[in-house]
């Protein structure tokens, strides 16, 4: 028995002796190498059934820095029993537990790099996933087919990922969560910024939680990466946040505060699909937010409740068309789409439906090379602002037509609003816009009834010429705010713009005639401070102008009056000087003469006439002004010019030359 323990220990002892000069001999000379250390280590990474693994040249080391022993490979690769290469890896570093490699005489790792290697998984990637560096920390030697990972880091390009995990080997999952996650131009050149995200993996899929900023947005992200089906997704990833019109024009380069501003409770689902195509949906609440689109009559103010449903389609990165699937805010409906290309900007064509108090809006937009086209459809538009613009020849780099010019518009609407209040009816019309300018238009309407109101602008050498008529030239005035007094009458206004000026200067003409003008306040002024005894005709059929002619310069918001003249049987009356159309002014004076009639009779009379009218045919007259705000103007009528025998010689010589006009 005691040669037995003898032998025992003296065993015990040339074991521990190898050992240490097993270990001495490493330290000094500093690795050892063994085919027979190749095949342990391709047998220790090996899943049968699932991959294999091959090194070349493994050599055991003793990290002097780390104080570590480690195993060195190059040439590091994964394949499936197939044979297909999974991954490869320049370099492969290993440290080992060296208690347990002393005590248990076992490999027991529990730090691994990886360097410079490619994983192709074409279920989980696209194309080979180009790796700069791998480094797991943890129980890296499985004891019931379980790895913790207590720091794991990969760097890819400059996407950077570091956290902690637990990976089942027999059932192939993984569950951890990212401290440190980073990823590049993930979306429009936005980044993907976070240090708490949840994950979970299998061989069915990736899913991934948690809170994250997304170009600077704090967004709630959950996503899931598809290894089995990708006829419904690769990849899907749902986006909770709140933005508003200066993060979407930060992001997407986009200016939208003239239509949108505000907060936006944005909640999306970014699909990524296969060939190449990817796909957001998106659902907004809009409550918070304010909206403003004049040509479709669309505005909302804030805290009214509204919400949107829209749809991104991209192909190859870019993208492709965009669905308005619903707008809804009470009786406001909106749907529509916006197909977009790489050779027309911001976009190739559009096509959206509005719908208020069930009247309806169609607008169809498309792009091309030399003409674009515009149709516009609708039971109602608001055209105050166009019209405005329009008046004014004001060049709004904002315009909605400014970039889409040169374009050719056609227009068919049953109701058009032109002013407050006052709407035009079965419009039909085709239009030219270019160079900030209308510079071709034909236009119908229907004032009510068989009232009709006709435009037509028709371009000559460096101008354009307009025509406007109306067989109620009363009622037209009234509708686009010219004159709210005048009843019935013909209405023809001949024009000429000078487009030769930068202004673009309208001088024109206009005739009316038999048009009654009724209660007009600012005549009945005028007549109550003369003392003429016929403003009680203003409030009843009205009083009769047989012929009004006028002659004006409209340049720059300006109107330059230079000649308004106009006749009847009980009165006579000229005007001349400025209204300034902008700053709602007007600075006028005139001259009234009542009883013309008599006063032709009379004059017409050989020398008592020359006598009486002093050769300008008029034996009473009124000097008056109109000055101030455009809708209550000040009025005066100067007592001392009063009942002066022809003193309209520089206010009123229509007559004079009314006999030349009418032959």
């Amino acid at each position: 028995m005691k040669k037995f323990f003898t032998s025992i220990f003296a065993l015990f002892f040339l074991f521990i002796l190898s050992v240490l000069f097993y270990l001495v001999w490493i330290l000094n000379k500093g690795e050892f190498e063994s085919e027979y250390l190749k095949d342990f280590l391709n047998d220790r990474l090996k899943k049968p059934g699932l991959f294999y693994s091959q090194i070349d040249t493994p050599k055991i080391k003793f990290d002097t820095k780390n104080k570590k022993l480690m195993i060195q490979g190059n040439n590091f690769k994964i394949n499936k029993e197939s044979g297909e290469n999974i991954a490869e890896f320049d370099n492969l570093k290993v440290y080992l537990n060296l208690r347990n490699l002393l005590i248990k005489r076992k490999l027991d790792a529990e730090k691994l790099y990886l360097e410079q290697g490619i994983i192709s998984m074409p279920n989980v990637f696209s194309e080979p996933l180009k790796i700069e560096r791998i480094y797991l920390e943890g129980k890296l030697y499985p004891e019931n087919d379980e790895i913790e990972l207590s720091h794991f880091l990969t760097d890819i390009k400059e996407d950077h990922y570091e956290g902690s995990a637990k990976i089942n080997l027999e059932d192939l999952n993984a569950v951890g969560n990212l401290t440190d996650l980073t990823r590049k131009n993930i979306f429009y050149n936005m980044d993907l910024v976070s240090n708490n995200l949840d994950f979970s993996a299998n061989s069915f899929g990736f899913d991934i939680e948690g809170e994250a900023l997304l170009g600077g947005i704090d967004i709630l992200l959950k996503g899931r990466k598809n290894y089995i089906n990708h006829e419904d997704y690769v990849s899907k990833y749902n986006v909770q946040t709140i933005i508003n019109e200066k993060d979407i024009e930060n992001s997407f380069k986009i200016k939208i505060e003239d239509f949108i501003s505000g907060p936006i409770e944005l909640n999306g689902t970014y699909f990524i699909l296969n060939s190449n195509k990817e796909r957001i949906e998106t659902i907004n609440n809009l409550k918070n937010s304010t909206l403003s689109f004049p040509l479709l009559g669309l505005s909302k103010s804030s805290d009214i409740d509204a919400t949107t449903k829209i749809n991104f389609y991209f192909s190859n990165g870019v993208l492709d068309n965009l669905k308005i699937l619903g707008y809804q805010e009470g009786n406001k409906k909106l749907s529509g789409t916006i197909q977009y290309s790489k050779e027309f900007k911001p976009y190739k064509s559009l096509e959206l439906n509005f719908e208020k108090d069930l009247k309806k809006v169609e607008i169809k937009l498309n792009r091309n090379k030399n003409l674009n086209t515009l149709k516009l459809k609708a039971d109602y538009f608001d055209f105050t602002k166009v019209l405005e613009d329009f008046l004014f020849e004001k060049k709004d780099d904002e315009n909605p037509l400014t970039p889409l010019q040169p374009i050719e518009i056609f227009l068919n609407s049953k109701e058009i609003l032109v002013t407050d209040d006052n709407s035009i009816f079965n419009t039909n019309a085709t239009m030219k816009y270019d160079k900030n300018l209308f510079a071709e238009m034909k236009l119908d309407s229907t004032l009510e009834k068989d009232k009709t109101f006709n435009l037509k602008i028709t371009p000559k050498d460096n101008s354009r010429e307009v025509i406007i008529t109306s067989n109620d030239a009363g009622l037209f005035m009234k509708k686009f705010n010219i004159n709210k007094s005048g009843k019935k009458g013909e209405f023809v206004m001949h024009g000429i713009y000078d487009d030769s000026k930068e202004t673009h200067p309208l001088e024109a003409s206009v005739t009316i005639r038999d048009i009654s003008l009724i209660k007009a306040p600012t005549l009945a002024k005028i007549l109550n401070l003369a003392s003429i005894g016929i403003v009680s005709a203003l409030s009843g059929e009205g009083i009769l102008i047989n012929k009004l002619k006028s002659e004006f310069l409209l340049e720059d918001g300006v109107l330059h009056l230079k000649k308004y003249e106009a006749y009847g049987p009980d009165i006579g009356f000229s005007n001349q000087g400025n209204v300034y159309l902008r700053k709602k002014e007007i600075d006028l004076e005139g001259a009234l003469v009542p009883m013309v009639t008599l006063n032709r009779i009379i004059g017409s009379i050989p020398v008592l006439g020359k006598i009486l009218t002093n050769e300008r045919k008029g034996i009473w007259s009124f000097i008056y002004t109109i000055k101030g705000d455009i809708n209550a103007p000040k009025v005066q009528v100067d007592p001392l010019k009063s009942i002066t025998p022809g003193f309209l010689k520089k206010f009123f010589s229509f007559f004079k030359s009314e006999k030349k006009s009418e032959d």
